[in-house]
């Protein structure tokens, strides 16, 4: 579905753009299909970016991205009355509007995902950080949780007094793996982190989980009292704070920076999935 909606999006969008190609002298209509052509072809280059850094492996954030794309082409179509026919331009002025509202409904849940951890308090001395897991492939943490395990690593290493929660279990998708939560331990080891301060859990499957078990295993250790954060990419962590309120916790939020290569369709996917929550 992802890969027919993508090529939908591009096919449409090089028509349009196709259609409203300017001719002549500079005119502000000719401004306006240079500023699109670059946004699509930008959008465009960002799905292909992703693919390429994960083969095989297509995300449903890619389609929000593709649809943006095709609503920016169809702008200099839909806005001219003389370039197209009028089929042919109610199709442009319907993939304007679908670009616009999914470009302001995503927008939105952005800002609220940025906002969860906007001006998040600093771990104190003596803090829990509970690292919530992310794929792992051939024993090796993938870029996203290499990201959250660095941030992990520079709050842990000098600071004795913290503990980290390395919560993640096997994936369904592959069995033969280590867990998540012991390839985290392993990555943090070898950075210097010692064993001491770190705790796993390698039973959970998802967000819900890694909040709900990760809370268990400290009641069982005793660290339940103290200041409790949440280490995650800054697109995750507002569903990980909803996950910890909804079984009555406040955690502080830890922040991760996706990867730039990624970010748009992480931080889309992200946003459907709260979508669909609703």
């Amino acid at each position: 579905m992802v890969y027919a909606v993508c090529a939908a999006s591009f096919a449409l969008g090089v028509a349009f753009l196709a259609m409203a190609l300017p001719a002549g002298a500079p005119r502000p209509g000719a401004f306006l299909w240079v500023a699109c052509a670059l946004a699509f072809a930008a959008s465009c280059a960002s799905n292909a970016a992703y693919l390429a850094r994960h083969p095989g492996r297509p995300t449903i954030g890619m389609a929000p991205v593709a649809v943006a794309s095709a609503g920016a082409a169809a702008a200099p179509l839909a806005t001219s009355a003389t370039v197209a026919s009028p089929p042919l331009r109610v199709l442009a002025v319907a993939a304007l509007a679908l670009g616009i509202a999914c470009a302001a409904v995503f927008g939105y849940v952005f800002a609220r995902m940025r906002a969860a951890y906007a001006n998040a308090p600093a771990p104190g001395e003596k803090s829990v950080l509970i690292v919530l897991g992310a794929a792992v492939r051939d024993g090796r943490p993938c870029q996203t949780l290499a990201r959250r395990l660095d941030v992990a690593a520079s709050l842990l290493l000098g600071h004795p007094g913290r503990v980290a929660v390395l919560s993640g279990g096997v994936s369904a998708t592959r069995p033969g793996e280590p867990t998540e939560a012991e390839a985290m331990s392993r990555y943090l080891q070898d950075r210097g982190v010692p064993a001491t301060q770190l705790l796993l859990e390698p039973r959970a499957a998802n967000t819900r989980q890694n909040v709900s078990f990760s809370l268990e295993a400290l009641r069982d250790a005793g660290l339940a009292g103290r200041q409790l954060c949440v280490v995650s990419n800054d697109y995750h962590l507002w569903r990980a704070l909803r996950c910890a309120r909804r079984q009555g916790v406040t955690l502080v939020p830890v922040a991760a920076r996706t990867p730039r290569a990624s970010a748009p369709q992480q931080w889309c996917r992200e946003a459907l999935a709260i979508l669909a929550e609703r």
